[in-house]
């Protein structure tokens, strides 16, 4: 699997330096900085933070050369072999739909930068976008990181007798399907929301018959109380590559923390840094929406230090990070963590 990732990162390098080659927007032999490479392509203001991702991920390849703020080629990159794409996708562990949906990406990369229409456009055009959605979180590796989140969700022990969880972000329930199956035999009240009803709808039709089951909105960014979770009152928070699209992190994961009774858990998973295949397909999702404010900094996603940091600011103790950076898995970028609440 590693050895597919590293194929599909490199495939996804050359198609950032064809799309920057192709449309003028880095020449050969032209030295540009990231403000004139973004101005040549014509890259809509929200997606600025995309291009300059490119040529961090290019020079950290070894195809850029840098003098101060500028950057040329070092040495013409090698044409991307888009054919690869269901190969490697396959042997990741994806539907065969991620390749076809991903090559249509590749193909509308710069209209989709210059904003002449969206990703969420595009995926809406593919289908029903909880399939689609589905099938991004449908993968090996991922797979992984959930069942170890519901390993570890089975040992948490509930207040009362019966274990209250709070599902943030639950998306196509990938997450959610996991840790139901490790707690089968638990009496609980779970909660699963999502901020889009589409999907709250989905995951209700989905896991209607398990005991216990409650679905609704929930913002992360708004006051956790105000929408219907009371504070003390869960004994495992639980999210699933969710806690990124939080635009205050301290106050999300103070939200977070006033929800949960003291010693409870916070179970979640996120990337600890860009992947250049995403950053050539869904990581234009996380561009802000047009008339929304511009993202403050670049990286999209928090080093583990980061996390611990953070969530040491917030009262919570982080207990572990899984995979270990030394353990094959890291390699995907993708770690759990556990924190509970002091």
């Amino acid at each position: 699997m590693n050895t597919a990732l590293n194929e599909l990162e490199q495939l996804s390098l050359g198609v950032m330096a064809q799309v920057l080659l192709h449309t003028q927007a880095l020449p050969l032999q032209v030295w540009r900085n990231a403000e004139q490479v973004n101005q040549a392509l014509g890259t809509a203001a929200r997606h600025a933070w995309v291009v300059r991702r490119w040529l961090v991920a290019l020079g950290g390849a070894g195809l850029l050369r840098e003098a101060g703020e500028r950057v040329a080629w070092r040495t013409p990159p090698p044409d991307p072999q888009l054919g690869e794409l269901p190969r490697l996708y396959g042997a990741l562990g994806f539907p065969a739909s991620m390749a076809r949906l991903h090559t249509q990406v590749i193909e509308c990369l710069p209209d989709l930068l210059r904003d002449q229409f969206t990703l969420t456009h595009l995926l809406m055009l593919g289908g029903d976008p909880v399939k689609v959605l589905s099938a991004y979180q449908h993968n090996h590796f991922t797979a992984t990181i959930n069942q170890a989140l519901a390993d570890r969700a089975r040992q948490i022990s509930a207040a009362d007798g019966q274990l209250r969880v709070l599902e943030l972000g639950g998306g196509a329930g990938g997450t959610t399907d996991a840790v139901l199956a490790a707690l089968q035999a638990c009496e609980k009240d779970y909660r699963f929301t999502y901020i889009s009803s589409l999907f709250t709808g989905a995951a209700h039709r989905q896991f209607r018959l398990e005991t216990g089951m409650q679905f609704g909105l929930l913002d992360l960014n708004r006051s956790f109380s105000g929408q219907g979770i009371l504070p003390g009152t869960q004994d495992l928070v639980i999210a699933g590559n969710a806690l990124h699209n939080a635009r205050d992190l301290p106050y999300s994961l103070g939200q977070i923390r006033s929800s949960l009774r003291d010693g409870g858990a916070l179970l979640f998973s996120e990337s600890i840094a860009d992947n250049p295949a995403m950053l050539t397909f869904m990581h234009l999702l996380l561009s802000p929406a047009a008339d929304a404010p511009l993202r403050p900094h670049d990286e999209a996603f928090m080093a583990a230090d980061a996390w611990d940091l953070a969530l040491q600011a917030t009262g919570f103790e982080l207990l572990e990070v899984w995979p270990r950076a030394c353990e094959p898995l890291a390699a995907a970028g993708q770690r759990l963590f556990h924190a509970i609440g002091v």
